[in-house]
Protein backbone atom coordinates (compact mmCIF):
# COMPACT_ATOMS: atom_id res chain seq x y z
CA UNK A 1 0.00 0.00 0.00
CA UNK A 2 1.03 3.52 -0.77
CA UNK A 3 1.66 6.14 2.05
CA UNK A 4 -0.85 8.15 2.89
CA UNK A 5 0.26 11.81 2.78
CA UNK A 6 -0.06 13.86 6.02
CA UNK A 7 -1.31 16.71 5.43
CA UNK A 8 -2.46 18.86 8.29
CA UNK A 9 -4.35 22.28 7.88
CA UNK A 10 -0.94 24.61 7.19
CA UNK A 11 -3.05 26.78 9.74
CA UNK A 12 -2.70 24.54 12.11
CA UNK A 13 0.64 23.75 11.62
CA UNK A 14 2.17 27.04 11.71
CA UNK A 15 0.09 27.94 14.85
CA UNK A 16 1.64 24.82 17.00
CA UNK A 17 4.99 25.26 15.76
CA UNK A 18 5.05 28.98 16.56
CA UNK A 19 3.55 28.69 19.63
CA UNK A 20 6.02 25.87 20.60
CA UNK A 21 9.01 27.67 19.40
CA UNK A 22 8.61 30.18 21.14
CA UNK A 23 7.96 28.79 24.25
CA UNK A 24 11.17 26.32 24.15
CA UNK A 25 13.79 29.41 22.10
CA UNK A 26 12.28 32.60 23.44
CA UNK A 27 10.16 33.35 25.89
CA UNK A 28 12.21 34.98 28.70
CA UNK A 29 15.18 33.70 27.31
CA UNK A 30 17.56 36.52 29.27
CA UNK A 31 15.14 36.73 32.26
CA UNK A 32 17.43 34.51 34.58
CA UNK A 33 21.18 34.73 35.83
CA UNK A 34 23.85 32.36 34.60
CA UNK A 35 22.64 28.88 35.71
CA UNK A 36 25.32 26.93 34.78
CA UNK A 37 29.21 27.99 35.44
CA UNK A 38 29.86 27.13 31.73
CA UNK A 39 27.18 29.99 31.22
CA UNK A 40 29.08 32.90 33.00
CA UNK A 41 32.93 31.40 31.57
CA UNK A 42 31.70 31.77 27.75
CA UNK A 43 29.82 35.08 28.52
CA UNK A 44 32.74 36.46 30.01
CA UNK A 45 35.11 35.72 27.41
CA UNK A 46 32.70 36.95 24.66
CA UNK A 47 32.86 40.21 26.86
CA UNK A 48 36.88 40.64 27.35
CA UNK A 49 36.87 39.82 23.38
CA UNK A 50 34.56 42.99 22.82
CA UNK A 51 36.84 45.32 25.77
CA UNK A 52 40.71 43.98 24.34
CA UNK A 53 39.23 44.57 20.87
CA UNK A 54 41.16 41.26 20.02
CA UNK A 55 38.31 39.16 17.97
CA UNK A 56 40.92 36.34 17.15
CA UNK A 57 41.82 34.90 20.67
CA UNK A 58 39.60 34.43 23.67
CA UNK A 59 40.23 35.65 27.20
CA UNK A 60 38.78 35.15 30.06
CA UNK A 61 39.55 37.20 33.57
CA UNK A 62 42.68 38.27 31.19
CA UNK A 63 44.28 35.16 30.34
CA UNK A 64 44.66 33.45 27.08
CA UNK A 65 41.40 30.66 27.07
CA UNK A 66 41.83 27.55 25.18
CA UNK A 67 38.94 25.62 25.62
CA UNK A 68 37.40 26.08 22.19
CA UNK A 69 38.06 28.31 19.40
CA UNK A 70 36.62 31.52 18.58
CA UNK A 71 34.00 31.30 16.72
CA UNK A 72 30.96 31.19 18.96
CA UNK A 73 32.72 33.77 21.34
CA UNK A 74 33.01 36.20 17.93
CA UNK A 75 29.02 35.51 17.66
CA UNK A 76 28.43 36.15 20.71
CA UNK A 77 30.46 39.23 21.70
CA UNK A 78 28.69 40.48 18.19
CA UNK A 79 25.13 40.16 20.09
CA UNK A 80 26.43 41.54 23.13
CA UNK A 81 27.49 44.77 21.28
CA UNK A 82 24.41 44.76 19.84
CA UNK A 83 22.28 44.21 23.02
CA UNK A 84 24.75 44.61 25.42
CA UNK A 85 26.85 42.49 27.78
CA UNK A 86 23.33 40.65 29.08
CA UNK A 87 21.86 37.23 29.55
CA UNK A 88 19.26 37.33 26.55
CA UNK A 89 23.07 38.84 24.29
CA UNK A 90 24.85 35.62 25.53
CA UNK A 91 21.80 33.15 24.84
CA UNK A 92 20.35 34.60 21.76
CA UNK A 93 23.24 32.87 19.64
CA UNK A 94 22.09 29.10 20.98
CA UNK A 95 18.55 30.20 20.98
CA UNK A 96 19.00 31.11 16.85
CA UNK A 97 20.94 28.12 16.22
CA UNK A 98 18.31 26.10 17.89
CA UNK A 99 15.59 27.79 14.99
CA UNK A 100 18.22 26.84 12.26
CA UNK A 101 18.64 23.02 13.22
CA UNK A 102 14.85 22.98 13.49
CA UNK A 103 14.78 24.65 10.05
CA UNK A 104 17.67 22.36 8.91
CA UNK A 105 15.83 19.04 9.88
CA UNK A 106 12.61 19.99 8.22
CA UNK A 107 14.69 20.82 4.94
CA UNK A 108 16.79 17.24 5.37
CA UNK A 109 13.77 15.48 6.02
CA UNK A 110 11.64 17.05 2.99
CA UNK A 111 14.67 16.51 0.73
CA UNK A 112 15.69 12.81 1.62
CA UNK A 113 12.19 11.36 2.33
CA UNK A 114 9.27 13.60 1.97
CA UNK A 115 7.44 17.06 3.20
CA UNK A 116 5.48 15.53 5.66
CA UNK A 117 8.32 13.87 6.99
CA UNK A 118 10.22 16.67 7.31
CA UNK A 119 7.22 18.92 9.13
CA UNK A 120 6.78 16.08 11.26
CA UNK A 121 10.69 15.73 12.56
CA UNK A 122 11.29 19.23 12.72
CA UNK A 123 7.97 19.61 15.09
CA UNK A 124 9.25 16.31 17.51
CA UNK A 125 12.99 18.19 17.38
CA UNK A 126 11.09 21.34 18.52
CA UNK A 127 9.29 19.75 21.63
CA UNK A 128 12.51 17.80 22.27
CA UNK A 129 14.33 18.20 25.86
CA UNK A 130 17.63 18.46 24.75
CA UNK A 131 16.65 21.54 22.12
CA UNK A 132 14.68 23.49 24.72
CA UNK A 133 18.01 23.10 27.70
CA UNK A 134 21.06 23.73 25.37
CA UNK A 135 18.75 26.75 23.35
CA UNK A 136 18.90 28.70 26.80
CA UNK A 137 22.42 27.77 27.89
CA UNK A 138 24.72 30.42 26.40
CA UNK A 139 27.12 27.79 25.69
CA UNK A 140 28.52 26.20 21.95
CA UNK A 141 26.36 23.22 21.21
CA UNK A 142 23.59 24.33 19.35
CA UNK A 143 25.64 25.99 16.79
CA UNK A 144 27.82 22.93 16.86
CA UNK A 145 25.17 20.87 16.10
CA UNK A 146 23.56 23.22 13.39
CA UNK A 147 27.12 23.41 11.97
CA UNK A 148 27.41 19.86 12.34
CA UNK A 149 24.35 18.24 11.07
CA UNK A 150 23.80 21.25 8.80
CA UNK A 151 26.84 20.05 6.89
CA UNK A 152 26.04 16.12 7.35
CA UNK A 153 22.43 16.80 5.91
CA UNK A 154 23.80 18.89 2.57
CA UNK A 155 26.29 16.30 1.84
CA UNK A 156 23.45 13.79 2.37
CA UNK A 157 21.10 15.08 0.14
CA UNK A 158 23.88 16.04 -2.54
CA UNK A 159 25.09 12.09 -2.25
CA UNK A 160 21.03 10.01 -2.31
CA UNK A 161 19.24 12.46 -4.50
CA UNK A 162 22.46 13.67 -6.46
CA UNK A 163 22.27 17.19 -5.98
CA UNK A 164 26.00 17.51 -6.51
CA UNK A 165 26.34 21.33 -6.12
CA UNK A 166 25.20 21.09 -2.37
CA UNK A 167 28.11 19.25 -1.47
CA UNK A 168 30.50 22.58 -0.81
CA UNK A 169 28.26 24.16 1.01
CA UNK A 170 28.29 21.26 3.35
CA UNK A 171 31.75 21.23 3.60
CA UNK A 172 31.84 25.10 4.04
CA UNK A 173 29.44 24.42 7.11
CA UNK A 174 31.33 21.39 8.51
CA UNK A 175 34.49 23.88 8.45
CA UNK A 176 32.57 26.63 10.48
CA UNK A 177 31.72 23.73 13.19
CA UNK A 178 35.31 23.32 13.24
CA UNK A 179 36.02 26.97 14.11
CA UNK A 180 33.23 26.07 16.91
CA UNK A 181 34.09 23.08 18.94
CA UNK A 182 37.43 21.59 16.89
CA UNK A 183 38.16 18.97 14.84
CA UNK A 184 34.92 17.16 16.66
CA UNK A 185 32.95 17.82 13.27
CA UNK A 186 35.18 15.78 11.19
CA UNK A 187 35.71 13.11 13.44
CA UNK A 188 31.75 12.90 13.42
CA UNK A 189 31.38 12.76 10.19
CA UNK A 190 34.32 10.65 9.19
CA UNK A 191 33.05 8.05 11.45
CA UNK A 192 29.61 8.36 9.87
CA UNK A 193 31.01 8.17 6.25
CA UNK A 194 32.95 4.81 7.64
CA UNK A 195 30.08 3.18 9.13
CA UNK A 196 27.90 3.47 6.29
CA UNK A 197 29.79 2.66 3.85
CA UNK A 198 30.97 -0.68 5.60
CA UNK A 199 27.02 -1.32 5.89
CA UNK A 200 25.39 -0.23 2.89
CA UNK A 201 26.68 -0.99 -0.84
CA UNK A 202 24.68 1.72 -2.38
CA UNK A 203 25.35 4.30 0.28
CA UNK A 204 29.07 3.31 -0.47
CA UNK A 205 28.69 3.83 -3.78
CA UNK A 206 26.64 7.38 -3.30
CA UNK A 207 28.81 8.75 -1.00
CA UNK A 208 31.95 7.66 -2.71
CA UNK A 209 30.69 9.42 -5.40
CA UNK A 210 31.61 12.99 -3.59
CA UNK A 211 34.60 14.85 -4.04
CA UNK A 212 35.66 14.35 -0.08
CA UNK A 213 39.76 15.09 -0.86
CA UNK A 214 38.54 18.54 -2.51
CA UNK A 215 36.01 19.04 0.40
CA UNK A 216 38.21 18.05 3.30
CA UNK A 217 40.97 20.62 1.34
CA UNK A 218 38.37 22.60 1.76
CA UNK A 219 37.57 22.42 4.92
CA UNK A 220 41.22 22.55 5.98
CA UNK A 221 41.39 26.05 3.91
CA UNK A 222 38.50 27.78 5.76
CA UNK A 223 39.36 26.54 8.85
CA UNK A 224 43.26 26.08 9.60
CA UNK A 225 44.40 29.39 9.49
CA UNK A 226 42.89 30.56 13.09
CA UNK A 227 44.58 27.39 14.70
CA UNK A 228 47.72 28.29 12.79
CA UNK A 229 47.57 31.48 14.62
CA UNK A 230 46.91 30.70 17.65
CA UNK A 231 49.91 28.46 17.11
CA UNK A 232 52.36 30.89 16.27
CA UNK A 233 50.92 33.60 18.38
CA UNK A 234 50.77 31.48 21.59
CA UNK A 235 53.06 28.07 20.79
CA UNK A 236 53.14 25.14 23.35
CA UNK A 237 50.95 26.73 25.38
CA UNK A 238 48.10 26.37 22.95
CA UNK A 239 49.15 23.04 21.90
CA UNK A 240 49.51 21.88 25.71
CA UNK A 241 46.31 23.73 26.07
CA UNK A 242 43.91 23.16 23.19
CA UNK A 243 45.29 20.06 21.57
CA UNK A 244 46.62 18.04 24.46
CA UNK A 245 44.24 19.19 27.61
CA UNK A 246 40.81 19.60 25.84
CA UNK A 247 40.95 17.32 23.19
CA UNK A 248 43.41 14.31 23.61
CA UNK A 249 43.63 13.92 27.24
CA UNK A 250 40.26 15.02 27.77
CA UNK A 251 38.99 11.97 25.50
CA UNK A 252 41.28 9.62 26.84
CA UNK A 253 42.96 10.21 30.53
CA UNK A 254 41.05 9.89 33.64
CA UNK A 255 41.23 13.47 34.77
CA UNK A 256 37.91 13.02 36.24
CA UNK A 257 36.61 11.16 38.73
CA UNK A 258 33.07 9.84 39.36
CA UNK A 259 32.36 9.55 35.56
CA UNK A 260 29.14 7.78 34.63
CA UNK A 261 29.44 3.98 33.11
CA UNK A 262 29.54 3.30 28.95
CA UNK A 263 25.54 2.90 28.96
CA UNK A 264 25.30 6.84 29.68
CA UNK A 265 24.31 8.27 26.71
CA UNK A 266 22.30 5.53 25.87
CA UNK A 267 20.28 5.82 28.75
CA UNK A 268 19.98 9.95 27.87
CA UNK A 269 18.96 9.47 24.17
CA UNK A 270 16.46 7.30 25.26
CA UNK A 271 15.23 9.53 28.10
CA UNK A 272 15.27 12.63 26.47
CA UNK A 273 13.43 11.03 23.27
CA UNK A 274 10.08 10.83 25.87
CA UNK A 275 7.23 10.19 24.87
CA UNK A 276 8.46 8.74 21.71
CA UNK A 277 11.20 6.51 22.80
CA UNK A 278 8.47 3.42 22.22
CA UNK A 279 8.33 4.36 18.68
CA UNK A 280 12.40 4.75 18.51
CA UNK A 281 12.99 1.63 19.89
CA UNK A 282 10.21 0.30 18.10
CA UNK A 283 11.70 1.33 14.71
CA UNK A 284 15.10 -0.26 15.83
CA UNK A 285 13.58 -3.30 16.30
CA UNK A 286 11.40 -3.31 12.99
CA UNK A 287 14.95 -2.22 10.57
CA UNK A 288 16.60 -5.11 12.78
CA UNK A 289 14.29 -7.75 11.94
CA UNK A 290 13.97 -6.53 8.40
CA UNK A 291 17.66 -7.09 7.96
CA UNK A 292 18.11 -10.45 9.61
CA UNK A 293 14.65 -12.01 7.55
CA UNK A 294 17.15 -11.18 4.50
CA UNK A 295 14.35 -9.33 2.95
CA UNK A 296 14.13 -5.43 1.19
CA UNK A 297 17.29 -3.93 2.37
CA UNK A 298 17.16 -0.61 4.75
CA UNK A 299 16.94 2.30 2.57
CA UNK A 300 20.38 4.73 2.45
CA UNK A 301 18.57 7.25 4.02
CA UNK A 302 17.52 4.78 6.82
CA UNK A 303 21.32 3.71 6.69
CA UNK A 304 22.74 7.30 7.01
CA UNK A 305 20.45 7.93 9.92
CA UNK A 306 21.36 5.16 11.66
CA UNK A 307 24.90 5.36 11.19
CA UNK A 308 24.95 9.09 12.30
CA UNK A 309 23.16 7.92 15.48
CA UNK A 310 25.60 4.66 16.03
CA UNK A 311 29.05 6.95 15.34
CA UNK A 312 27.85 10.04 17.68
CA UNK A 313 27.17 7.19 20.44
CA UNK A 314 29.61 5.19 20.13
CA UNK A 315 32.48 8.08 19.95
CA UNK A 316 31.17 9.23 22.79
CA UNK A 317 30.73 6.39 25.01
CA UNK A 318 34.29 5.62 24.91
CA UNK A 319 35.81 9.15 26.36
CA UNK A 320 36.23 8.87 29.89
CA UNK A 321 34.71 12.21 30.11
CA UNK A 322 31.10 12.65 29.98
CA UNK A 323 28.88 15.51 29.95
CA UNK A 324 24.75 14.75 29.15
CA UNK A 325 24.52 17.31 25.74
CA UNK A 326 27.47 16.03 24.32
CA UNK A 327 25.28 13.05 21.99
CA UNK A 328 22.73 16.29 21.48
CA UNK A 329 24.02 15.95 17.78
CA UNK A 330 21.88 12.55 17.34
CA UNK A 331 18.47 14.47 17.83
CA UNK A 332 17.56 15.77 14.32
CA UNK A 333 18.34 12.08 13.15
CA UNK A 334 16.01 10.36 15.54
CA UNK A 335 13.59 12.85 15.28
CA UNK A 336 14.02 12.12 11.21
CA UNK A 337 13.71 8.01 11.86
CA UNK A 338 10.71 8.78 14.13
CA UNK A 339 8.64 10.48 11.60
CA UNK A 340 9.38 8.08 9.31
CA UNK A 341 8.29 5.24 11.84
CA UNK A 342 5.18 7.39 12.77
CA UNK A 343 4.56 8.31 8.93
CA UNK A 344 4.45 4.97 7.75
CA UNK A 345 2.72 3.39 10.87
CA UNK A 346 -0.32 5.65 10.27
CA UNK A 347 -0.44 4.76 6.54
CA UNK A 348 0.03 1.14 6.60
CA UNK A 349 -0.91 0.18 9.81
CA UNK A 350 -1.68 -3.69 8.82
CA UNK A 351 2.14 -4.61 7.81
CA UNK A 352 3.92 -6.65 9.59
CA UNK A 353 7.12 -4.29 8.58
CA UNK A 354 6.14 -1.68 11.37
CA UNK A 355 4.71 -3.82 14.12
CA UNK A 356 7.38 -2.43 16.32
CA UNK A 357 6.81 0.92 15.76
CA UNK A 358 3.00 0.15 16.12
CA UNK A 359 3.69 -1.28 19.63
CA UNK A 360 5.89 1.95 20.19
CA UNK A 361 2.96 4.23 19.26
CA UNK A 362 0.78 3.06 21.46
CA UNK A 363 2.68 3.55 24.36
CA UNK A 364 2.82 7.28 23.98
CA UNK A 365 -0.37 7.93 25.70
CA UNK A 366 0.64 5.45 28.62
CA UNK A 367 3.64 7.04 29.05
CA UNK A 368 2.62 10.75 29.10
CA UNK A 369 -0.11 9.80 31.38
CA UNK A 370 2.50 7.83 34.18
CA UNK A 371 4.94 10.79 33.64
CA UNK A 372 2.07 12.99 34.41
CA UNK A 373 1.11 11.23 37.84
CA UNK A 374 4.22 11.04 38.58
CA UNK A 375 4.61 14.88 37.81
CA UNK A 376 1.52 15.36 40.31
CA UNK A 377 2.81 13.42 43.02
CA UNK A 378 6.13 14.82 42.82
CA UNK A 379 4.82 18.56 42.65
CA UNK A 380 2.66 18.44 45.54
CA UNK A 381 5.08 16.38 47.92
CA UNK A 382 8.64 17.12 47.31
CA UNK A 383 9.04 19.90 45.06
CA UNK A 384 8.69 23.84 46.74
CA UNK A 385 6.77 25.36 43.83
CA UNK A 386 3.73 27.74 43.09
CA UNK A 387 0.10 25.67 43.57
CA UNK A 388 -0.92 26.86 40.07
CA UNK A 389 2.25 24.88 38.98
CA UNK A 390 0.15 21.22 39.83
CA UNK A 391 -2.05 22.13 36.68
CA UNK A 392 1.37 21.55 34.27
CA UNK A 393 0.80 17.50 35.16
CA UNK A 394 -2.67 17.61 35.08
CA UNK A 395 -2.37 18.71 31.59
CA UNK A 396 0.11 15.81 30.84
CA UNK A 397 -1.95 13.41 31.96
CA UNK A 398 -4.79 14.88 30.43
CA UNK A 399 -3.25 14.68 27.45
CA UNK A 400 -2.10 10.97 28.12
CA UNK A 401 -5.45 9.88 29.11
CA UNK A 402 -7.23 11.05 25.99
CA UNK A 403 -4.56 9.86 24.25
CA UNK A 404 -4.90 6.14 25.10
CA UNK A 405 -8.77 6.14 25.43
CA UNK A 406 -8.63 7.01 21.29
CA UNK A 407 -11.76 6.57 19.34
CA UNK A 408 -10.12 4.58 16.86
CA UNK A 409 -8.41 2.63 18.83
CA UNK A 410 -4.94 3.36 17.23
CA UNK A 411 -3.55 4.65 19.93
CA UNK A 412 -0.41 7.07 18.93
CA UNK A 413 -1.19 5.74 14.87
CA UNK A 414 -3.39 9.18 14.69
CA UNK A 415 -2.75 12.46 13.80
CA UNK A 416 -4.29 13.18 16.98
CA UNK A 417 -1.12 11.80 18.77
CA UNK A 418 1.08 14.71 17.51
CA UNK A 419 -1.63 17.38 18.61
CA UNK A 420 -1.84 16.32 21.80
CA UNK A 421 1.99 15.45 22.46
CA UNK A 422 2.61 19.11 21.39
CA UNK A 423 -0.25 20.15 23.43
CA UNK A 424 1.72 18.51 26.55
CA UNK A 425 5.25 18.98 26.11
CA UNK A 426 3.64 22.85 25.62
CA UNK A 427 2.65 22.47 28.98
CA UNK A 428 5.74 20.86 30.47
CA UNK A 429 8.45 23.97 29.06
CA UNK A 430 5.67 26.39 30.03
CA UNK A 431 6.31 25.11 33.53
CA UNK A 432 9.52 25.15 33.77
CA UNK A 433 9.50 28.65 32.42
CA UNK A 434 6.84 30.36 34.20
CA UNK A 435 7.48 28.23 37.70
CA UNK A 436 10.38 26.38 37.88
CA UNK A 437 13.25 29.10 36.86
CA UNK A 438 11.65 31.99 39.13
CA UNK A 439 11.25 29.75 41.71
CA UNK A 440 15.08 28.70 41.49
CA UNK A 441 16.16 32.13 40.76
CA UNK A 442 14.84 33.36 43.85
CA UNK A 443 17.27 31.07 45.75
CA UNK A 444 20.59 32.39 43.76
CA UNK A 445 22.61 35.00 45.21
CA UNK A 446 25.85 34.88 44.03
CA UNK A 447 24.97 37.45 41.26
CA UNK A 448 23.88 40.01 43.71
CA UNK A 449 26.86 39.24 45.94
CA UNK A 450 28.86 40.06 43.10
CA UNK A 451 27.30 43.28 42.30
CA UNK A 452 27.48 44.86 45.63
CA UNK A 453 31.04 44.17 45.83
CA UNK A 454 31.22 45.92 41.93
CA UNK A 455 28.94 48.80 43.74
CA UNK A 456 31.42 49.53 46.14
CA UNK A 457 34.48 48.38 44.89
CA UNK A 458 37.20 50.98 43.11
CA UNK A 459 40.70 50.60 43.86
CA UNK A 460 40.17 47.72 46.02
CA UNK A 461 41.33 43.96 44.92
CA UNK A 462 38.73 41.55 44.17
CA UNK A 463 39.03 37.77 45.11
CA UNK A 464 36.88 34.66 45.65
CA UNK A 465 37.82 31.83 47.52
CA UNK A 466 36.26 28.40 47.34
CA UNK A 467 33.65 29.51 45.28
CA UNK A 468 34.12 26.42 42.93
CA UNK A 469 30.80 26.18 40.39
CA UNK A 470 29.74 29.49 41.24
CA UNK A 471 32.96 31.63 40.59
CA UNK A 472 32.57 32.05 36.78
CA UNK A 473 29.26 33.36 37.76
CA UNK A 474 30.73 35.90 40.63
CA UNK A 475 33.26 37.17 37.73
CA UNK A 476 30.93 38.21 35.18
CA UNK A 477 28.46 40.28 37.65
CA UNK A 478 31.45 41.52 39.53
CA UNK A 479 32.84 42.41 36.14
CA UNK A 480 36.41 43.32 37.48
CA UNK A 481 39.40 40.98 37.14
CA UNK A 482 39.34 38.60 39.96
CA UNK A 483 41.96 36.45 41.50
CA UNK A 484 40.46 32.85 42.16
CA UNK A 485 41.64 30.90 45.32
CA UNK A 486 41.24 27.42 46.37
CA UNK A 487 44.40 27.18 49.15
CA UNK A 488 44.33 28.14 52.22
CA UNK A 489 48.27 29.28 51.71
CA UNK A 490 47.42 31.55 48.23
CA UNK A 491 44.37 33.47 50.23
CA UNK A 492 47.04 34.37 53.24
CA UNK A 493 49.09 35.52 50.97
CA UNK A 494 46.62 37.67 48.88
CA UNK A 495 44.70 38.61 52.62
CA UNK A 496 48.13 39.55 53.99
CA UNK A 497 49.09 41.60 51.28
CA UNK A 498 48.60 45.50 51.72
CA UNK A 499 46.38 46.12 49.13
CA UNK A 500 42.73 46.56 50.27
CA UNK A 501 40.24 43.80 48.89
CA UNK A 502 36.92 42.60 48.79
CA UNK A 503 36.54 38.51 48.96
CA UNK A 504 33.65 36.29 48.76
CA UNK A 505 33.38 32.94 49.84
CA UNK A 506 31.13 30.29 51.68
CA UNK A 507 30.81 30.77 56.00
CA UNK A 508 33.17 27.62 55.72
CA UNK A 509 35.47 29.49 54.45
CA UNK A 510 35.48 32.27 56.44
CA UNK A 511 35.83 29.82 59.47
CA UNK A 512 38.82 27.87 58.03
CA UNK A 513 40.94 31.19 57.06
CA UNK A 514 39.90 32.23 60.63
CA UNK A 515 41.30 29.23 62.07
CA UNK A 516 44.55 29.70 60.27
CA UNK A 517 44.95 32.81 61.73
CA UNK A 518 43.49 35.40 59.42
CA UNK A 519 41.94 38.69 60.91
CA UNK A 520 38.83 39.14 58.49
CA UNK A 521 35.71 41.11 58.30
CA UNK A 522 32.46 40.41 56.71
CA UNK A 523 31.28 43.38 55.10
CA UNK A 524 28.03 41.87 53.58
CA UNK A 525 26.21 38.02 54.03
CA UNK A 526 24.09 36.25 52.02
CA UNK A 527 21.91 32.86 52.27
CA UNK A 528 20.89 31.35 49.70
CA UNK A 529 21.77 28.70 46.77
CA UNK A 530 24.85 26.75 46.52
CA UNK A 531 23.48 23.47 44.27
CA UNK A 532 22.44 24.65 40.50
CA UNK A 533 20.04 21.27 40.04
CA UNK A 534 16.28 21.00 40.39
CA UNK A 535 17.45 19.56 44.11
CA UNK A 536 17.35 23.68 45.12
CA UNK A 537 13.40 23.16 44.80
CA UNK A 538 12.94 19.56 47.26
CA UNK A 539 10.79 20.84 50.30
CA UNK A 540 13.24 18.73 52.19
CA UNK A 541 16.26 20.36 50.85
CA UNK A 542 19.97 20.88 52.34
CA UNK A 543 20.77 23.67 54.39
CA UNK A 544 21.23 26.56 52.30
CA UNK A 545 24.56 27.79 52.20
CA UNK A 546 25.88 31.74 53.49
CA UNK A 547 27.94 33.34 51.08
CA UNK A 548 29.87 36.78 52.94
CA UNK A 549 31.97 38.94 51.71
CA UNK A 550 35.69 39.72 53.25
CA UNK A 551 38.13 42.09 54.08
CA UNK A 552 40.97 42.68 56.37
CA UNK A 553 39.87 43.84 59.64
CA UNK A 554 40.82 42.52 63.50
CA UNK A 555 37.05 41.14 64.20
CA UNK A 556 34.34 40.02 62.29
CA UNK A 557 30.93 42.31 62.89
CA UNK A 558 27.32 41.50 61.59
CA UNK A 559 26.57 42.36 57.98
CA UNK A 560 23.32 44.29 57.33
CA UNK A 561 21.55 42.52 54.24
Amino acid sequence: MPPRRFSPSPAKLCLFASVLLFIVLFWRLGSATFWDPDEAHYAQTSREMIERGDWLAPYYNGSPFFDKPALFHVLQASAMLALGPTELAARIVPALAALALVGLTAWAGASLVSLETGLVAALLLAMNPGLFGLSRYAILDTLFTAFTFGGAALLSVAAVRGRRALEWGGYALLALAVLVKGPLALVLCGLTLLVACVWSADARRRLLSLHWAMGLGLVIGLAAPWFLYMLARFGDAFVQGYVLDENLRLYGSSRFANQPGPLFYTQILLVGMLPWTGLLLGRLVDDLRASWRGGAPLDTVEVLLWSWVGAILVFFSGSTFKLDHYVFPTAPALCLLCARAWLEACADPASPRHAGARVGLRLIGPLLLLVGIGASIFVVARLELPRAAIAVPIAVASCGALLTAGRDGRGGASPAALWLTTVAMLAVYGGVVGFAMPALEARKVVPDVARWVAARAETERIAAYGLNRWAPAFRFYVSRPTTFLDDPLEAAAFVRAREPFYCVMTREGLAELETAGLALRVVYEREGLWATSGRALWRRQLPPAHFVVVTRGDSVVAAAD
